[in-house]
């Protein structure tokens, strides 16, 4: 008995000392972004006579009071102007100066350098030291991914995998892709430590430019030239006051707390069923709720678009059947209704109002079915994330400013087409609606998702026909570079949504429907889609709460 109950008093110590650990780690990371998130600016270039945009959008970070800019050489030309964006909304113009790109070995060791034109005292970030850091130390990326197009950049956090690696870059498992070219990674003191600059497909393999490269060469830099080697004059760079501080604090457990495994039973279940004739599966959490009138039920919650016919969920080795009881196109959710009764489960308390935080630099993680943890960091604030890829295809066009409605193209294998609609018809309505002028129609369209069945009235030379057909998807375009080379590739519906943020995690797309907490076990909503190589999208607790009102009594 004795025995047992130290043992029962060590382990109580343990999990104390270990949230402790978590939770200073967490304030560490919460200082940091708060530190340099300001500084993290999106930037394209700029046509000052014409007012127009000239260039790919890309990062950058102002280290100075009077906004001096460091940022990739690859993304910048000398002379050239380009707009500043800040995370506050301010905006103003930024000219390129001196880049270094060694014509022997390009994008090496690229870097360069911009300043702001306009006077002013600018939100900027403190430059830290490159020479000073240590393998496996935490850092942070604030950037703007350009599949996004976001004004306000999200957060990833990693840690340095390489301080220097062959070719003299840092390698850091923060991920990037297109748009954060020349974005800041920040140490843990929020220090900008490095620049963003390539990419391998693995998503441990992200390069960054060292900021010491800016320190020996900022005279250079300053001049608006192309070095195609590196410049002649330097400057002294000093050493990093912190380094004992941080070789220091590398040996601490309060930058690598032990996360422990959450004590969550059946969290997540997965779901199978047929989908387009292919057996499909997908993940589901298992919600606890309690009805207005206080009966206990169980639900399986899980992403809609990868749920099908005669779904299943898997339990010990057996699939039982499972009925839908709900959807929500919008937020891309199925409620599923269960029969019997499973211990453990998501409790979810309808009768509260949400009060999480979506706060960015919040740990958190998912966990599969399999009980696997994936940890992550939240990216970014609530954000709407328009129809792209899942618009609609009908594969026809119409006579611009037409009234009434003509079609003007159609393509060929198109639901267009398949339904008959040929080039001079004149469009009636769509699902009743009556569509007059020509600028009605995208708007009508759009309106709709892949796979809706619409009814189409329109005017043929032989009379008036009409026609109720499936509207298509898009598809995913296909691309060679590394950015689109990750494990498991992208959701194929990943966009449409209101109210969602971001997080870190490397979650597959068959992954989806798995829930996401925070690291003090909140449950903070599902991870409805991997949007891209940097990027998975969470749809929040309050939609999922909103949702599920809808379809419980």
């Amino acid at each position: 008995m004795a025995i047992t109950a130290t043992f029962g008093l060590l382990f109580s110590l343990n999990v104390t000392a270990q949230k402790k650990q978590v939770a200073k780690f967490q304030c560490t990371i919460t200082r940091a972004v708060k530190k340099a998130y300001p500084a993290s600016v999106r930037m394209w270039g700029f046509d000052v006579q014409q007012n127009q945009r000239t260039s790919a959008q890309f990062s950058g970070v102002v280290v100075s009071a009077d906004g001096y800019i460091l940022t990739a050489a690859h993304t910048i030309l000398p002379g050239k102007n380009y707009k500043v964006f800040f995370p506050s909304g301010k905006e103003c113009i930024a000219i390129a100066l001196g880049k270094i790109e060694d014509k022997k070995s390009p994008g090496i060791p690229d870097v360069g350098l911009m300043k702001i034109t306009e006077k002013g005292t600018y939100p900027f970030a403190e430059m830290g030291y490159s020479a000073s850091l240590i393998k496996n130390e935490p850092c942070i990326s604030i950037s703007y991914p350009e599949s996004l197009n976001q004004a306000l950049p999200t957060l990833r956090l990693g840690h340095v995998a390489e301080v220097k690696n062959e070719y003299g870059f840092i390698r850091s498992t923060c991920k990037m892709e297109p748009g954060d070219s020349g974005g800041p990674l920040f140490d843990y003191h929020g220090r900008v430590i490095g620049l963003h600059s390539a990419i391998d497909v693995s998503e441990d393999m992200n390069f960054e430019i060292p900021v010491d490269l800016y320190r020996r060469y900022w005279t250079a830099l300053k001049s608006e030239v192309l070095y195609t080697s590196f410049p002649e004059e330097t400057n002294f760079v000093e050493v990093d006051s912190l380094s004992p501080q941080l070789q220091k604090e590398s040996r601490q457990k309060a930058l690598h707390p032990d996360f422990g495994i959450p004590k969550l039973i059946n969290a997540c279940f997965l779901i199978t069923s047929i989908l387009k004739g292919q057996q499909q599966q997908i993940d589901g959490c298992l919600l606890n709720v309690k009805t207005a009138g206080g009966i206990k039920k169980q639900f399986l919650l899980s992403k809609n678009t990868m749920a099908g016919e005669e779904a299943k969920f898997e339990m010990n080795g057996t699939k039982i059947p499972i009925q839908v009881i709900g959807k929500d196109q919008e937020n891309d959710l199925v409620l599923f209704a269960l029969e019997q009764y499973i211990n453990g489960g998501i409790d979810l308390n309808l009768a509260s109002a949400d009060t999480l935080k979506i706060e960015m630099g919040k740990l958190l993680y998912s966990m599969t079915p399999a009980g696997k943890v994936m940890r992550s960091v939240l990216g970014s604030e609530l954000f709407n994330l328009p129809k792209i890829n899942s618009q609609p295809y009908l594969g026809a066009m119409v006579v611009y400013n037409s009234s009434p409605v003509q079609f003007s193209l159609i393509k060929e294998g198109s639901p267009a087409e398949r339904a008959g609609i040929k080039v001079g018809d004149e469009l009636i309505s769509i699902n009743g609606k009556m569509i007059r002028k020509a600028n009605e129609f995208a708007p009508e369209i759009l309106k709709y998702w892949a796979g809706d069945e619409v009814t189409f009235e329109w005017e043929h030379a032989s009379g008036k026909m009409s026609k109720t057909f499936k509207l298509d998807g898009r598809g995913q375009s296909l691309s060679n570079h590394p950015a689109d080379k990750f494990e498991g590739g992208k959701s194929e519906r990943r966009d449409g949504f209101n109210a969602i943020f971001t997080h870190d995690a490397a979650i597959q797309a068959s992954d989806c429907g798995s829930p996401v907490f925070d690291w003090e076990g909140h449950f903070y909503g599902i991870n409805i889609a991997r949007f891209s190589r940097t990027t998975t999208v969470v749809v929040p607790k309050k939609t999922i709460i909103d949702f599920v009102l809808k379809h419980v009594r």
